[in-house]
């Protein structure tokens, strides 16, 4: 009898510790997936949800490929736009607990020697924390008309368009900055390729190779991949105002090797909560590192509610924080709850205006609150 009681406790308790005990299980997220997914006309979406006490629930629904008619899943790779640049500041902060960099260098102390670094808006004042927050003053080349008819011009000559850093910093060169250094917020992929150069400058080796070494083979997250090809490895198409993003050899009209540090990984919805969540306990920068990557950054008075700090973008009542992704042809969205330990991220292959923060807080209300 004391035997069946104890297997029933055990049974018990394993109930209550269980996914659907939380309020979500993999069939409930599906079906508030399917929902979403044909409210705002993907072709598939798929998302994780990190658990306080660590098991994810994660589920995948609609169409990878269209074309072949093959299910999405929950692990083939997608590009994840700037969602990478929140392993970029991690990175650079896990530099700043080594001794190798301090956020108060002086840019120009790694890139003065480089050409172009002088021709760069603020050369002489910006530190290192105003890349990491965007508030460098630093322009960006996406959406200029010049950086528009080039690419367009590449792709008529070479069927996609690829560009090295130093080309995409071109376009922000010779330019008035936007404010001063420290004193205001533009969001750039330029900055952020800048911060890429002065990374590999003070630590002397390649980022790719310092991010698998620092983060990712610690932490296991090995569907993480750098988008370093021209031709991305077991990545599920993605499509823009519903036509097909891969050519018949692979490629992608805007080359995904040439976004680097500005964001620059294809990854999941599993590896992107399991990132964020070591990222907020503790196991990958020490506590009083991302205490300053939440703090830092410039408040912006017309958006009070949020601001950027380094690398995320943070609540201001610090209760949340994440980061939203996008290339041509997908969407991806993560955020980390730190009252609850929950972290959710969603992805669909496909672009354009699609409320993925609100699907999120849609899937965080499935699961009660302590």
């Amino acid at each position: 009898m004391r035997a069946i009681r104890a297997t029933t406790g055990l049974l018990l308790a394993l109930l209550a510790w269980s996914p659907a005990a939380f309020g979500i299980d993999e069939q409930s997220l599906a079906t508030l997936l399917e929902e979403a997914r044909q409210e705002m006309k993907m072709p598939g979406l798929r998302a994780a949800v990190r658990l306080s006490d660590g098991r994810i629930v994660r589920a995948a629904v609609g169409l990878g490929d269209k074309e072949a008619e093959i299910p999405l899943n929950d692990t083939i790779g997608m590009p994840g736009g700037s969602t990478g640049k929140s392993f970029v500041a991690a990175l650079t902060m896990l530099l700043v607990e080594d001794g190798t960099l301090s956020l108060d260098d002086p840019v120009s102390k790694w890139l003065a020697d480089t050409p172009w670094y002088h021709r760069l808006p603020n050369s002489d004042e910006i530190r290192v924390r105003h890349l990491l927050s965007h508030s460098s003053g630093v322009g960006d080349y996406a959406g200029k008309i010049s950086f528009k008819l080039s690419m367009i011009g590449r792709v008529v000559r070479h069927g996609s368009a690829r560009y090295e850093p130093e080309e995409l910093i071109e376009f922000v060169l010779d330019k008035r900055p936007r404010f001063p250094a420290g004193e205001g917020y533009y969001y750039t992929d330029a900055g952020y390729l800048v911060l890429g150069r002065l990374i590999e400058a003070a630590a002397s080796s390649a980022y790719y190779d310092l991010l698998q070494e620092r983060i990712l083979d610690p932490l296991h997250l090995n569907e993480v991949r750098p988008a370093n090809k021209s031709v991305l490895e077991n990545i599920t198409p993605g499509y823009m105002g519903g036509a097909r993003n891969l050519r018949k050899d692979g490629r992608m009209k805007f080359d995904p090797s040439s976004e680097w540090t500005g964001g620059g990984l294809t990854t999941n919805p599993t590896m992107l909560v399991q990132f964020y969540a070591a990222l907020a306990e503790g196991r990958i920068v020490k506590p009083d590192s991302l205490a300053q990557m939440l703090d830092g950054g410039w408040r912006d008075p017309k958006t009070p509610e949020w601001h950027y700090g380094f690398g995320l973008f943070v609540s201001e009542e610090g209760d949340r924080f994440g980061h939203a992704g996008l290339w041509p042809g997908y969407r991806t969205r993560v955020t980390h709850h730190v009252p609850t330990g929950l972290t959710i991220a969603v992805q669909t292959n496909r672009d354009g205006r699609l409320d993925l923060a609100g699907l999120i807080r849609r899937i965080g209300k499935q699961i009660p609150q302590p």
